[in-house]
């Protein structure tokens, strides 16, 4: 009967140490579950964040582009006017230093 309750004895610390590592095994399973949801949440952020500097990029480059169409623009308008009027300017501030005006 000796060697039938080394036997039992046997079987009995085998399953402990089985539902000793199935519940090692449940700790590990959660464990990466939860590095896992912090890894996608750290990479979300990350690619959140990269795509807020592009967009940021990307208007700047828009903004400056505009403002660029808008310097010439108002670059052409002040020729315009130049060419339009010099004459006249040239004679106003000649009349009004020798006091011909």
């Amino acid at each position: 009967m000796d060697i039938i309750s080394e036997i039992l004895e046997t079987d009995r610390l085998a399953e402990e140490k089985l539902e000793a590592a199935m519940e090692k095994r449940g700790e590990m399973e959660l464990s990466c579950d939860f590095e896992v949801g912090e890894i996608r949440m750290r990479a979300e952020a990350e690619a959140e964040e990269y795509r807020r500097k592009k967009l940021e990029e990307c208007g700047a480059a828009n903004n400056a582009g505009a403002l660029k169409e808008s310097e010439q623009a108002q670059l052409k308008a002040l020729s315009e006017a130049f060419e339009k009027n010099h004459e006249k300017w040239e004679n106003d501030i000649v009349a009004a230093i020798t006091g011909q005006g």
